[in-house]
C-alpha cells in the first residue's frame, strides 16, 4: 500500500457494476494508493447502499489515509441519472434500484462531497485523464464487455447529452428484422447484443450446435463457452474460434465506423473485458472502418485499445469528481 504526501489531495473512487463493486484511493495526479473489490450484493438498492458504505469505510480503515486530505467520493454507475442532483432514476442492472438517492446518503454519511457519473461517462473520462486518450482532446470510448457503453470528450469538454446517456451506443440497431426483447427491454438487433460477450458465446453455440463435424478445441464447451474461450482459441489459431472473431471485427468495424462519421474524433479507444483484449483483431476492424466510414474523418482517426483495462472506470469516477469541484470554485 503506498501513502500520499501530506500535501496531496485524495480521492475516494467507486465503480458499482451489477456483478463487481470497485472502490480506490486516487491522488490528485492519478496514482492509486489502495483498492478494494467486492461481489456486489444484488439485493435491493437498502442493502446495496449499505454495502457501498461498507466498501468506502474498509477502504478508509486499510489506507490509513487523513480525512483532512480527502477531496471527496467519485461514483461510476450503470444508470439513469437526474441532472443536478445524480438521482440514481433507474439502474438496469442493479436489482430494484429506482429513483435511489445515493449522493446524498453518502454525503450525509462521510460529510463530503459526492459526484455521480453514468459509467459510460467515467470511462471515457479515465481514458482522458490517464489512459490511451491522455493528450486528445476529441475523444470516443467504447466499453464492450457483458454489455456496450461508450461516452465522449469533444473539444475538451465531457458530452453528457439531455438525460445523460450520451455515448449509449449499444442501442445502434445493427439487424432491422430483429424482434424486441421484453425482458431486456431493447432490441435483439442491437449492437450490443450483437458483440458484446454473450453474443459472441452465442454465436460460438450455434456453430457448434449446428456443425458438429468442425474440428475445434472448442468442442465439449457447447453449453459453457464463453467470449473469453473464443477469444484464446481463435490466438491459438482455431479455425472455428477465428471464423467468430472476423465475424465481430466486422460488427465492430460497423459501429465504430458509425461512431467516426457523426463524432469525427480524434481517437476511439475500445476498452471493457472484449475491448480491451481486441488488439489482434484491430487490422481487421480499421479494413472495415476504412470501408464505411468518412473518408476525411476515418483517415485522421485513431482506434485503440485501452490502457487502463477495467481501471478505466475507476480513473473516470474521481476524475469526475475532481472536475466538478474544479468547475465549483471556478463558479464562487
Amino acid at each position: 500500500m503506498n501513502l500520499p504526501k501530506q500535501t496531496e489531495n485524495v480521492v475516494i473512487a467507486v465503480d458499482i457494476g451489477g456483478t463487481k463493486i470497485a472502490a480506490a484511493m486516487i491522488t490528485d495526479d492519478g496514482r492509486i494508493l489502495s483498492r478494494l473489490v467486492v461481489t456486489t450484493r444484488q439485493k435491493g438498492p437498502e442493502q446495496g447502499t449499505e454495502q457501498i458504505i461498507s466498501v468506502i469505510e474498509s477502504l478508509i480503515r486499510k489506507s490509513n489515509v487523513a480525512r483532512e486530505q480527502l477531496s471527496g467520493i467519485g461514483i461510476g454507475i450503470p444508470a439513469v441519472l437526474e441532472n443536478e442532483t445524480d438521482l440514481i432514476i433507474w439502474a438496469p442492472n442493479l436489482q430494484g434500484w429506482r429513483n435511489v438517492d445515493l449522493r446524498d446518503c453518502l454525503e450525509r454519511q462521510f460529510n463530503m462531497p459526492v459526484c455521480i457519473e453514468y459509467d459510460g461517462h467515467t470511462a471515457v473520462l479515465g481514458e482522458w485523464w490517464m489512459g490511451a486518450a491522455k493528450d486528445y482532446q476529441s475523444v470516443v470510448s467504447v466499453i464492450i464487455g457483458t454489455g456496450v457503453g461508450g461516452g465522449m470528450v469533444i473539444n475538451g469538454k465531457i458530452i453528457r447529452g439531455v438525460n445523460r446517456l450520451a455515448g449509449a451506443v449499444g442501442w445502434f440497431i445493427i439487424d432491422r428484422n430483429a424482434v424486441s426483447d421484453p425482458v431486456k427491454e431493447k432490441a435483439i438487433g442491437s449492437w450490443e447484443s450483437c458483440v458484446a460477450g454473450p453474443g459472441i458465446a452465442q454465436r460460438a453455440k450455434q456453430i457448434l450446435e449446428s456443425q458438429p463435424e468442425t474440428p475445434s478445441i472448442l468442442k465439449g464447451k457447447e453449453k459453457g463457452v464463453s467470449a473469453k474461450d473464443v477469444f484464446e482459441a481463435a490466438k491459438m489459431g482455431d479455425a472455428l474460434a477465428l471464423q467468430i472473431t472476423s465475424e465481430e471485427a466486422e460488427l465492430l468495424g460497423m459501429g465504430i465506423a458509425n461512431i467516426i462519421s457523426l463524432v469525427n474524433p480524434e481517437i476511439v479507444v475500445l476498452g471493457g473485458s472484449v475491448g480491451s483484449n481486441s488488439a489482434f483483431l484491430l487490422p481487421q476492424i480499421k479494413s472495415v472502418v476504412e470501408q464505411y466510414a468518412q473518408p476525411i474523418s476515418c483517415q485522421s482517426v485513431k482506434i485503440v485499445t485501452s490502457s487502463l483495462g477495467t481501471d478505466a472506470g475507476l480513473y473516470g469516477a474521481g476524475y469526475g469528481l475532481l472536475l466538478r469541484l474544479k468547475n465549483i470554485k471556478h463558479m464562487v
